[in-house]
């Protein structure tokens, strides 16, 4: 009888076989089968927003099943989690069941307004795991269960001496390379 690692590495291989690599014209089944993959490893959907100009994985252990991952976007991507995130438009690392390693091509903005590099991802429980360069965080992964959709650039709100909202505003100081 096969287990439930036998079943995962089943059909993350069966998802590489039918996996695009350059694609764009596919994008609506190249976000389901990210986002399935993200899944398959015990992570919420949400982990990677939409839309993916395309995606590839390359088995590189078969106990436990692990891939290297490479996802482009279009452009460079941001989206709001509990803090703004900057995904460069080629965004790499490696999956195995409840772990992404190796990290490149993902930012986090801080309170301080400090872009800092974020390395791993652990799942444990109900709870995810962020280690940054400088720092490790845990949040709730029903945070990321929402797959969001990347903009062109965050904006921010400017107020006036009463706190009502003038504008939003494009920061002009953000990453442009992830490296």
């Amino acid at each position: 009888m096969a287990t439930a690692s036998h079943m995962s590495l089943l059909l993350l291989l069966a998802l590489v076989a039918l996996t695009p690599s350059t694609s764009a014209s596919r994008n609506v089944n190249l976000n389901a089968n990210l986002h399935l993959l993200l899944q398959l490893h015990g992570f919420p959907p949400g982990l990677i927003p939409d839309p993916i100009e395309s995606f590839t994985i390359s088995p590189v252990g078969f106990l436990p099943p692990t891939f290297d991952f490479t996802v482009r976007f279009k452009k460079p991507c941001y989206v709001q989690y509990v803090y703004l995130n900057y995904f460069a438009p080629v965004f790499t690392g490696r999956i195995t069941y409840g772990k992404i390693t190796g990290m490149k091509g993902h930012k986090d903005q801080f309170p301080s307004g400090e872009w800092i590099d974020m390395y791993d991802v652990t799942a444990v429980g109900q709870k995810l795991v962020f280690k940054f360069a400088t720092a490790t965080v845990t949040y709730d992964r029903a945070l990321f269960e929402e797959v969001k959709t990347c903009k062109d650039g965050p904006a921010i709100a400017i107020a006036d001496h009463s706190n009502e909202l003038i504008s939003n505003e494009l920061i002009s100081q953000l990453p442009i390379s992830a490296e």
